[in-house]
């Protein structure tokens, strides 16, 4: 009854609402709450937006969230008038990462951070052939492993986001952990747990005040301690990172921070690279690039036990063109359009983040005639782009020679939406594609992946949190060399 009480004293205390994108009828005064439950959530915006075009409206107590789906509109919005995205809005996120970091910041201490970021990343082999020695390098204890379960069925979802994490790891600490290092697989669990427990678009993310009331109704105790669990993990890895710190032998991202860190405080009483700052950029590294790519990659395994052909193709043209047997590298790229369309699929069916997190505007905007108001949490249904038939004729079917030219060459990718696009586009996109294109080429060369026998296939339907993750993926692994 308490919870009851207050979100109906938000309700009455609210504004009257401007003209704004259509919404679905809803229950009195609590509006369209039951609408977007978790276990329906991806099949109910596609019937909105089926029902009312690339905007509409979703209304939970005082709170409006509009959705922005389609190419041309979201492009319209994202890109076009892209200045008009403001902060953040006071969303759970912001709190789970302290306030600070890349992902839920903004205005200048964003843009000083995200440039950084970058010009640190790059400077470390970012998009360079440094990174691809290390993700090659991960790939080949990967490739150990699975051979070690000699063909016997298995899930391998979590032998992935342990070496995605490995991955991350060498860029950000300058190390990898072992497979079987308990912290590595706890970091994994715990970012796994929170990834598939809520949505975006749950009430203990619109209204933070929640976590307050007694009890822990919407989960968001529980949430929280699982966040602080990983700062807990990620803070004593820095502690010991920062005993080994040269500023003249620079090995990592934290190294890259800590020196620009000393620079700011020799040359300015206040600053914003602040230890707060460096653990929570170190989080949001971890979450974003440990889960989106992982999760990549065991949709592709899906739809490629799904489609044995596809790996059949994908193996001849690996085998035409890789004579010696090493692993694929960058540099095999152009002469593989067939395995880069396969992962141009996997990007756009796998579905991995059907909407964004939410968006705030400096001031209202209209879009396709509707007034978008400032104060409405604004999400991009990057579904509704990479689903569309109009773009992507037969869109449910994994089909990699959409992105073929009849002459055998790779188009007509620019209209995938999987890293959103404009200011906020992923910070990793371009490090997501490398691995990839690599786990994948190097797992189909070295493997055939076939069902358990006796076992239906792995079903397509993802189940839905903060992104879209296969059920499960046991399968056996057979050596080909």
């Amino acid at each position: 009854m308490t919870v009851i009480g207050v979100l109906l004293l938000i309700k009455f205390m609210s504004p009257e609402r401007k003209k704004v994108p259509p919404n679905p009828p809803g229950i009195p005064l609590l509006g369209n709450i039951n609408t977007l439950r978790k276990e329906t959530m991806l099949s109910t915006m596609r019937k909105l937006h089926k029902q009312y075009g690339d905007l509409f409206s979703i209304n939970i107590i005082n709170q409006r969230l509009i959705f922005v789906g389609g190419y041309k509109t979201t492009y319209e919005l994202l890109v076009k008038k892209g200045d008009v995205l403001g902060d953040r809005p006071n969303f759970l996120t912001k709190q789970l990462l302290r306030n600070a970091g890349v992902f839920s910041t903004s205005g200048p201490l964003w843009k000083e951070h995200r440039t950084f970021c970058l010009t640190s990343l790059r400077s470390l082999g970012f998009n360079k052939g440094n990174l691809q020695t290390r993700i090659i390098e991960e790939i080949e204890y990967f490739l150990a492993e699975v051979e070690n379960t000699h063909g016997q069925p298995f899930d391998i979802q979590d032998l992935v986001s342990k070496s995605i994490a490995n991955v991350i790891s060498a860029l950000v600490f300058g190390k990898r952990f072992e497979l079987s290092d308990p912290t590595s697989a706890e970091l994994c669990l715990l970012l796994n747990a929170i990834f598939q427990s809520t949505v975006f678009h749950s009430p203990i993310f619109i209204f933070p005040f929640l976590k307050h009331l007694p009890g822990d109704l919407f989960g968001s105790k529980k949430l929280m301690k699982k966040v602080n669990q990983i700062f807990d993990i990620i803070c004593k890895i820095l502690d010991e990172h920062r005993s080994t710190f040269d500023e003249n032998n620079i090995r990592d991202f934290i190294d890259c921070y800590l020196k620009e860190q000393k620079k700011k405080n020799e040359a300015y009483k206040e600053h914003t690279f602040s230890d707060e700052q460096l653990l929570s950029t170190l989080v949001e590294f971890f979450s974003a690039g440990l889960e989106t790519t992982s999760t990549a990659i065991k949709w592709g395994i899906v739809y490629l036990m799904h489609n044995q052909e596809i790996q059949k193709r994908m193996r001849k043209e690996i085998e035409n063109t890789i004579a010696s047997g090493r692993l694929p590298t960058l540099e095999d790229k152009p002469k593989l359009p067939y395995c880069q369309a396969v992962c141009y699929e996997v990007l756009r069916l796998g579905n991995v983040s059907p909407t964004t997190s939410p968006h705030a505007l400096k001031h209202d905007v209209t879009l396709n005639g509707f007034v978008i108001p400032k104060e409405a949490f604004l999400f991009i249904d990057l579904d509704s782009i990479n689903m569309d038939p109009k773009i992507f004729p037969d869109p449910f079917s994994f089909k990699p020679e959409r992105f073929l030219s009849e002459d055998g060459k790779v188009t007509g990718t620019e209209k995938i939406c999987a890293f959103s696009m404009g200011r906020r586009v992923c910070l990793g996109e371009s490090v997501a594609k490398m691995e990839l294109f690599l786990f994948m080429t190097s797992l189909i060369q070295r493997f055939e992946i076939h069902n358990e026998a006796g076992k239906l296939l792995p079903s397509l339907k993802g189940n839905f949190g903060l992104t879209y993750t296969p059920q499960s993926l046991a399968a056996s692994y057979k050596k080909i060399f």
